[in-house]
């Protein structure tokens, strides 16, 4: 027990360190830094930090989240990512155990960090950190199919068949495949609406998932993706419908709700009845997504939020959670 604790809380710290980093990759990646130099100072009066400034997490509680020399506030992202880095590699350490694949996942959850915050923050994706992620997850399935012709034991033999089978196939199928079903779902968007639905950083990070994991892996990140992007955006829409005073949407959910429940409670036996309601329920949907793209096409002033953020909440809940 004792030892366990002890892998958690050096996990933690590990994590936090790294976290700081990843910070600084992500900062120095908008202004074009290096992340290297100049050594880590405060970026409103310039002073160079102290190593006692520089510790993860308890710095900015023991500051009080403000610079130690100008008294500026320190944003509230540094000590989150430090948290959720450090999270993150505990939950690997726990899920996947201590293996070489496990750096590679925590590779991989460590640039979808990073992506997130120029996502969130200035809403860029930097070509550099989706290569570097690419390129590690082409190397995380040659080391997962090496593992794989190891265990074949001299058995392996080269065919078409045991080559498309090997991970490092599905990675490099699931760079092409995953950023085209990106693109196609980018242009019905254009078609539908005048603008692209996925922006083309989405685009690569799909290509980078697609690396690690496989297109079919990435298809359940997608969709898992869409529903907190969703979540995250009703909100906004509701304000905006609330402002225009058009319902249609959740009129349509309403009903949608309504026939769920009453095919439940045996209301809808009657095959009549049913067409009827099903009928109704159509055409009620048909209007909605009538009015919703009529709104867009309309509306000069829509707030766009990334959908990079979605994509790494998305990817983190296939990982651990599925």
């Amino acid at each position: 027990m004792e030892f366990l604790i002890f892998i958690v809380v050096f996990a933690f710290i590990i994590g936090s360190i790294i976290g700081s980093f990843l910070n600084v990759v992500a900062l120095r990646g908008l202004t074009g830094e290096s992340i290297v130099l100049p050594p880590s100072h405060c970026t409103s009066c310039g002073n160079k930090l102290k190593p006692w400034h520089n510790i993860p997490i308890l710095s900015y509680i023991f500051l009080r989240g403000r610079c130690a020399f100008c008294h500026e506030h320190i944003s509230i992202q540094y000590p989150i990512v430090e948290l959720i880095t450090a999270l993150t590699l505990v939950g690997i350490l726990f899920k996947f155990g201590p293996a070489i694949s496990s750096i590679f996942i925590f590779i991989c959850c460590c640039g979808l960090i990073v992506m997130t915050i120029t996502d969130l923050k200035e809403m860029v994706i930097c070509v550099g950190h989706v290569l570097f992620l690419i390129i590690a997850g082409i190397f995380y399935n040659i080391y997962l199919s090496a593992v794989q012709i190891n265990a074949a034991a001299g058995n392996f033999v080269i065919n078409f068949q045991n080559i498309y089978s090997l991970p490092v196939t599905a990675s490099l199928i699931g760079i092409l495949a995953s950023a085209l079903v990106m693109e196609i779902l980018a242009g019905i968007g254009k078609l539908t609406v005048g603008k692209r639905a996925f922006g083309v950083g989405d685009t690569f990070i799909a290509a980078a998932l697609g690396a690690f994991f496989g297109l079919k892996a990435f298809l359940v990140m997608l969709i898992i993706s869409v529903a907190v992007q969703v979540c995250a955006c009703i909100p906004t829409y509701l304000k905006k419908i609330t402002a225009k005073k058009d319902f249609s949407l959740i009129i349509f959910i309403a009903s949608a709700a309504g026939f769920a429940y009453a095919s439940l409670a045996g209301l809808l036996e009657d095959i009549l009845v049913c067409l009827i309601a099903s009928a109704v329920l159509l055409i009620i949907g048909i209007y909605a997504c009538f009015r919703v793209i009529k709104g867009m096409k309309e509306d000069n002033d829509t707030t766009f939020l990334p959908f990079g953020p979605a994509m790494a909440i998305g990817a983190f809940v296939w990982l651990f959670c599925l």
